[in-house]
């Protein structure tokens, strides 16, 4: 039976977005291959990695590699951190791979800096715009695609439904790996990880908590203006937040899965209709 057009849209969110994977296992073992997809900044990542063709037992396995402390505290040595986060990133795609090379169509969403507009990547080398769609300033440097200067896509669109769509697809499941925190207002200091091997001022934790009010508002509006056929968003624990928990992947992972698991149903469905 013919179904329609299949878009997967991979929101960013740091380590929570690994749960992508998880997401990716469900829809495989069921059967329901994307036909195409767009992401932004993790969810960038990972949607790049699945369009080139990247297995997901491989994909999982460069995961958990971050499960490692010893990893997690290299990659985050501020003095060596843009470096080591690119040799990373680069160690997953081939730098002369192109978006006309991958497996299934991709759309990536970065910011220009110099016109202060979402850019939507489809064309060009595939390195570059992995780079830029999750290039955080401060932490990674902008990305110099003429005539762009861009940075993480997630300021502006952080789940972007809207390259998906222009992509052909017909029916668009969104994954939102940062979730809302006004669905579990939090009534005292975030806790922090006890197998963390950095403690975070109590400053850094409102910044942070700060940051993630304005970004899920901003998700809310465009999610509102351009909405998935079905929205995703599992669970996690609040520990769990953008650059920390990375101890916790296997977990991160699973949720991921398990929620799919759910709406497959559902997503079996509308592909139908």
């Amino acid at each position: 039976m013919a179904r329609q057009r299949f878009g997967l849209t991979l929101g960013g969110g740091g380590v929570r977005g690994l749960m992508h994977i998880g997401v990716l296992k469900a829809l495989e073992a069921a059967g329901l291959f994307p036909d195409c997809l767009s992401g932004t900044s993790m969810g960038g990542i990972i949607a790049a990695a699945y369009a080139a063709g990247m297995p997901l037992d491989e994909m999982e396995k460069v995961a958990l590699r971050l499960a490692d402390p010893a990893e997690v505290v290299r990659l985050l040595d501020l003095s060596i951190l843009r470096g080591q986060m690119e040799t990373f990133i680069a160690e997953l795609f081939d730098p002369r791979l192109t978006f006309a090379d991958l497996k299934r169509p991709l759309a990536l969403s970065a910011v220009d800096l110099l016109t202060t507009r979402e850019v939507t990547l489809t064309e060009g080398r595939l390195l570059p715009a992995v780079l830029a769609t999750c290039a955080v300033p401060g932490l990674f440097p902008p990305q110099n695609i003429p005539p762009y200067h861009l940075v993480d896509g997630a300021f502006l669109n952080n789940v972007p439904v809207g390259p998906a769509r222009a992509l052909g697809a017909g029916v668009v499941l969104a994954v939102d790996s940062v979730g809302d925190p006004a669905l579990s207002p939090h009534t005292s200091q975030m806790p922090i990880l006890p197998d963390w091997p950095i403690s975070l001022p109590e400053h850094i934790i409102d910044i942070y908590w700060a940051a993630v009010i304005m970004l899920t508002a901003a998700t809310r509006a465009r999610l509102e203006k351009e909405p998935p056929d079905l929205l995703l968003a599992p669970r996690l624990p609040d520990e769990i937040i953008l650059f920390l928990g990375f101890t916790r992947v296997a977990e991160i992972i699973e949720a991921g899965e398990s929620a799919a698991q759910q709406i497959l149903p559902e997503l079996e469905q509308l592909l139908q209709t």
